[in-house]
């Protein structure tokens, strides 16, 4: 059991590239569930289904204690009899939502620094995979002390990112999302072997995009997506939106802008809001006006649109209709390709029209929902998708472009390094 645990955190630790402080915090960790089988550790609370016991600890910090800047948090879950398995630890500050962790060891960094000094309460509460959640017990109280009285507000202004290439080769771009939630970080390993030019990402921080969770599974200082984060231009995804406000996502990226475009590479890029709490995505919304402006402005530039919610899918999220107007004001105004998330699974469509039927003047949309929270099999299935995978763990990857003056050559690459699809899209302009 011991050599087990310290074998995958050696894997673990590795592939997130960890300092050194955070891993002996995560040595700490695999000693702790190691021995949570024989051991109470810390602040405890057990629950009794019919056919199995959960026990969940709070294991660090210590309870009643003063704590300052990063703290390590850690807690333990021990299932006596037939258990369904743990799918999550959920934790609360104040009982308010903090953060999910989704595997052991359940362990992740505190920022105390970001919330005002004050006595506060930590708890957890475990949710198994048959739906039962235990209650949010156990519990314990730590003083915060960094001198903040307020937290902190981020004033920078977003700009983004948009690199000079030279004139003799293609930009890379790399593309994924649906994976900051701390689970496979093989997918951040990929895209690092790439050496990107720039990196979109699709949107989707778990489990509700606080800044805990981006501080943590989006990641700060180089580990997961934050490897990347000085060349991203990223787009808003449903689980940042909660309880309807995303003031996380804002203050990460800088204040950026629901919508924006930029030039790079002989492209122009364009991210939309597609979600249903922002809802501009008819005519007469700002957004809609906004698109019209820019896309007549760019209009005969190779082009590439990025949002979520995709606008066609066969997976359990299915079409996103609300997206209808923008994809035919897209295809009028001659955008080459589109790529989406939010389906956990890899699909490439036929070039499509402002109706959605194949026609060599369409958008050619990607979804591309395989950074690592999950993969959903396909609902359904429709001729027009050229290629799928939804087995896991081999549709774990992200997309892999290179841009051209006149074209976008493409390649979808697993965790595993195959390259699952490929081809190209050459810029086509405006229908007439």
């Amino acid at each position: 059991m011991i050599d087990h645990v310290v074998r995958r955190l050696a894997l673990r630790v590795w592939s997130r590239r960890f300092p050194l402080e955070t891993i002996s915090k995560l040595v700490l960790g695999s000693i702790l569930l190691t021995y949570q089988t024989t051991v109470a550790q810390g602040e405890c609370g057990t629950f009794e289904q019919e056919s199995y016991t959960v026990s969940v600890c709070l294991v660090r910090p210590p309870d009643n204690t003063s704590v300052q800047g990063v703290v390590s948090v850690g807690a333990t879950v021990n299932v006596v009899g037939d258990s369904p398995r743990v799918q999550k630890l959920i934790f609360y500050l104040d009982d308010e939502y903090l953060i999910t962790d989704y595997s052991a060891p359940y362990m992740f960094d505190l920022p105390s620094d970001h919330f005002p000094d004050r006595t506060h309460s930590l708890s957890v509460q475990a949710y198994m995979r048959d739906d039962f959640l235990t209650d949010l017990h156990p519990s314990i109280t730590l003083s915060f002390r960094n001198g903040v009285t307020t937290p902190p507000i981020n004033t920078r202004q977003f700009t983004p990112y948009a690199p000079e290439i030279p004139p003799e080769r293609p930009m890379i771009v790399a593309a994924v999302g649906d994976g900051a939630s701390g689970e496979t970080p093989e997918v951040t390993d990929l895209i690092a072997s790439w050496d990107p030019d720039m990196f979109l990402y699709l949107g989707d921080v778990y489990e509700k995009g606080t800044f805990t969770e981006f501080y943590n599974w989006y990641g700060f200082g180089g580990t997961y997506f934050s490897a990347f984060r000085s060349i991203t231009n990223p787009t808003i995804g449903n689980h940042e939106y909660e309880p309807g406000i995303t003031p996380a996502y804002y203050e990460y990226w800088d204040n950026v802008p629901n919508y924006y475009s930029f030039d790079a590479g002989g492209w122009h890029f364009i991210s939309l809001n597609s979600t249903s709490q922002f809802n501009q995505r008819r005519p007469g919304t700002a957004q809609y006006g906004w698109l019209q402006q820019d896309m007549i402005a760019r209009r005969g530039f190779c082009s590439l649109a990025f949002w979520q919610h995709p606008r066609f899918s066969i997976g359990p999220q299915g079409d996103t209709t609300a997206m209808n107007a923008i994809w035919r004001l897209l295809v009028r105004t001659g955008v080459d390709v589109v790529l989406t998330g939010d389906d956990h699974n890899y699909q490439r469509w036929v070039q499509l029209d402002a109706d959605g039927n194949p026609s060599e003047q369409g958008i050619v949309q990607f979804v591309v929902g395989t950074g690592g929270h999950g993969i959903r099999e396909f609902a359904r299935e429709d001729e027009r998708v050229a290629v799928g995978f939804d087995t896991p763990p081999r549709a774990f990857g992200a997309l892999r472009m290179e841009a051209h003056s006149d074209r976008l050559t493409f390649e979808y690459i697993n965790i595993a390094g195959e390259v699952l699809d490929s081809g190209e899209v050459v810029c086509h302009g405006a229908p007439e």
